[in-house]
């Protein structure tokens, strides 16, 4: 969920705009603080001046809170959250690929200032009513017109009234199962960026071709080996019962999925099936998935690295781990190796996907509706694509993609995308994906967790 390295446009530019200076700063005092060893609080942009809050219609200060539109001569401010749970190529917690995105866009948008991800917003991307208070205007300090999120939570964010319908999809290939996940109600709400599923990481073809829980669990096992089976994080609010709604899919077909969201009625099949995945993990009397050590903040990467490493045999996790593995590999180890299958977490192998997709705030109309449909239309296009997925915005000596997976067939197309076995692989195994549902988990999600969890754990 690298550095950045951008060359934009064929001209050069008659000076840094507002937002490439804003993004310079944030840069410099990142640096700043690593060499200084110190923290430091952002500007939050609730005060007056730098960070300032502007009326209707004017402007704010440096990533404060501007208005709608502005008056004449004034640029039309927009102000973008991006997800913030995809590889930070640069390390530089994602500053330079934000830099590039504004320079880009302003290029060809002389008339909006573009501000990607405020320093002073600060929600929980998962929590509607947060992001909600930002949308409505509510947060003087921090309004925000655009947000990427997960449509796991679109029905929930529609019934803030936060949000509205954007007017049409700009121009793509567009995957279906973002397109649903981001329709609600017959109206689409969200620009669909990235998808996400579930995928196991091996380097074994017995491995790579199971379709089943059972067969992937054999196939572990006829391996032979010292290493642990399998390693992946199978904890979380979201998680836990994410991988069971995927095991539902796999085991019944992906259609009715939205009816396993409940708290009273769990499919026996699928926490079998389930079952069988999660004790491919165990290792000498323990299982690593499920008692919390993966789970914890600091071992994030470790099962990737783990497998690049070549002390587990598995591991599984969302495509953008490939990231972690390959930046994880040691001296002399083989990218060409690995391979990448959809995780069979149920008695068959139907992939659901997640997807991250743009909404618009109902404040925003007018200019500011001009420059958000401007915006996802960038942000959409597959040249835009392909320089996010191949992490260009890193040092060309350090650069490993991200391997997110794009919410658009064309951005597959791009030739260095083409040209990535690994994206082509991405892509096949996906393209029949369907939506996880849009609504309904937020609210039982925990106690969902702790049901499935019990029977996990429980003797078998």
């Amino acid at each position: 969920m690298g550095t950045r390295e951008s060359k934009i446009g064929n001209a050069p530019s008659p000076g840094p705009t507002a937002s490439m200076a804003r993004n310079l700063a944030r840069m410099v005092g990142l640096t700043l603080l690593s060499t200084l060893g110190c923290s430091s609080g952002m500007d939050d942009g609730s005060s007056a001046g730098a960070g300032g809050s502007g009326g209707e219609g004017g402007s704010g200060g440096e990533d404060g809170s501007g208005g709608q539109g502005g008056s004449a001569g004034e640029k039309t401010v927009l102000r973008v959250p991006l997800y913030p749970y995809i590889p930070d190529a640069a390390g530089d917690k994602l500053a330079a690929m934000a830099l590039r995105i504004e320079a880009e866009f302003e290029e060809a948008h002389s008339g909006i200032d573009l501000v990607v991800n405020p320093p002073c917003f600060a929600a929980d991307v998962y929590d509607p009513a947060a992001l909600a208070v930002s949308l409505a205007g509510e947060d003087a300090g921090c309004q925000v017109d655009v947000i990427e999120t997960d449509m796991i939570l679109l029905g929930e964010l529609v019934a803030t009234g936060a949000i509205r319908p954007w007017l049409e999809l700009p121009p793509a290939d567009w995957h279906p199962a973002g397109v649903e996940a981001s329709t609600y109600d017959g109206e689409i709400y969200g620009v669909p960026h990235w998808l996400c599923g579930h995928f196991t990481f091996s380097r074994d073809p017995s491995v790579e071709s199971a379709g089943t829980a059972a067969e992937l669990a054999s196939a572990l096992v006829d391996l032979q080996t010292d290493a642990p089976d399998m390693a992946g994080n199978l904890l979380g609010s979201w998680n836990l019962p994410s991988l069971y709604l995927d095991a539902w899919a796999d085991t019944n077909g992906p259609e009715g999925v939205a009816s396993a969201i409940s708290t009273t009625m769990y499919d026996a099949a699928t926490l079998d099936a389930l079952g069988i995945f999660a004790r491919t993990c165990e290792s000498e009397g323990s299982n690593p998935c499920l008692d919390g050590t993966y789970d914890r903040e600091e071992n994030v990467d470790l099962p990737a690295q783990r497998f690049a490493a070549g002390e587990v045999d598995a591991t599984f996790g969302y495509s953008e781990r490939l990231h972690t593995i390959l930046k994880s590999l040691p001296p002399g180890g083989d990218p060409a190796e690995i391979k990448l299958s959809s995780a069979p977490l149920g008695d068959g192998n139907h992939p659901l996907l997640f997807t991250d997709s743009f909404v618009v705030s109902a404040r925003c109309t007018d200019a500011c509706a001009d420059a958000a449909a401007a915006f996802v239309a960038y942000m959409s296009s597959a040249s835009t694509f392909a320089w996010i997925l191949a992490s260009e915005d890193a040092p060309r000596e350090t650069r490993v993609p991200r391997y997110l997976m794009a919410g658009t067939f064309d951005a597959y197309s791009a030739p260095t995308i083409g040209a990535d076995p690994f994206y082509q692989a991405i892509n096949a195994l996906t393209e029949e994906g369907k939506s996880f549902p849009n609504g309904g988990l937020l609210d039982v999600r925990s106690e969902m967790r702790d049901d499935i969890l019990a029977t996990l754990t429980s003797a078998p």
